[in-house]
């Protein structure tokens, strides 16, 4: 079911209400310097009154319901319309839309997923931080992204923390629990930097971007926010690569185990090689020398016993033993 909650404020004045109409939205735009309306679930008429009362684009509210659209920036007429990804991590990581409308006295939100980042947002705004209050649209938009590009980071340290987990499980079981564990998280990493990637360019198109709904200074810090952006990436990148290098670290862990257990079938079978031999060959049923005497069970003991222990030593000497 959709939400729409405003919060709408001025250098003196500030008003938050919840379950708005997008009636009462435009109304507190006409009264105050910055209204910010977050939608959830966005519905139809919803879009339809989005489109008549605040004049976004059809197309653009559209594309804004559109949960797989990738990050990006573009401009209509006055508005900017920009999306960017959220992470999330519930039972499994994953980025999630979030679309923004910016106008000259006004920011739209629009999101399925409860994205607490943006509640650190409100919580300044509801603290009435001084250059938030006193700044336009364009600079509580560039707060927003900039919350949610900050709260990349902590989900980035928990992955890495994951990394050395697994990286001391493989060492210890090469072929155990650490291995699956490590595809699943390949995958997580491999999903996240293919969601994240246009960022970067989004970002440095909004610091590029001449329009009058961006002054100068706001599109400095969105460079700073892009910087963000680049060290989140370069962070994915390096996961990535840490993942793959563990994944031939595995690898030659298993092989050696092999090795090893081959290694000692082979030394087993080489040492018990004359036993087997004497044993098949006194074993025939033909006369030989002693056959039938105790003579031929010694004879057999020392045929077998002298190479057997020849073998042991030479085999340790050459450290196979």
């Amino acid at each position: 079911m959709v939400r729409v909650d405003v919060l709408a404020y001025t250098p003196t004045d500030f008003v938050e209400e919840k379950d708005a109409t997008i009636g009462r939205c435009r109304d507190l735009i006409e009264k105050f310097s910055v209204t910010w309306v977050n939608i959830v679930d966005l519905d139809e008429r919803t879009q339809e009154e989005l489109q008549a009362l605040f004049g976004l684009h059809r197309l653009a509210v559209e594309d804004a319901q559109n949960e797989n659209l990738s990050a990006r920036v573009e401009v209509y007429d006055e508005t900017v319309f920009i999306v960017a990804r959220a992470i999330l991590w519930a039972e499994e990581i994953d980025t999630h839309r979030l679309a923004m409308f910016v106008g000259k006295k006004f920011v739209v939100t629009i999101h399925n997923q409860a994205l607490p980042q943006l509640e650190d947002v409100r919580i300044r705004l509801r603290k009435r931080n001084p250059q938030m209050v006193k700044s336009g649209s364009d600079f509580l938009a560039y707060e927003i992204l900039d919350a949610v590009v900050e709260s990349y980071f902590p989900h980035l340290d928990r992955l890495q923390s994951l990394l050395e987990e697994l990286e001391e499980k493989i060492i210890d079981r090469p072929s155990g629990e650490g291995l699956s564990r490590l595809h699943l998280l390949r995958t997580d990493i491999v999903r996240l930097r293919r969601g994240l990637g246009a960022q970067r360019e989004m970002f440095g198109a909004l610091g590029r971007l001449e329009v009058p709904t961006f002054r100068t200074e706001t599109r400095m810090y969105l460079r700073d926010v892009q910087d963000h952006m680049i060290g989140a990436l370069d962070a994915l990148d390096a996961d990535r690569e840490i993942t793959a290098s563990l994944m031939d670290f595995q690898a030659t862990l298993a092989a050696n185990q092999v090795n090893d257990v081959i290694k000692v079938l082979t030394v087993i079978f080489t040492v018990t090689l004359p036993i087997a031999i004497v044993t098949s060959a006194f074993g025939m049923n033909v006369p030989f020398f002693g056959f039938g005497r105790p003579e031929g069970l010694y004879l057999a003991i020392v045929l077998m016993a002298v190479p057997t222990v020849v073998l042991a030593v030479w085999m340790h000497r050459k450290g196979w033993l």
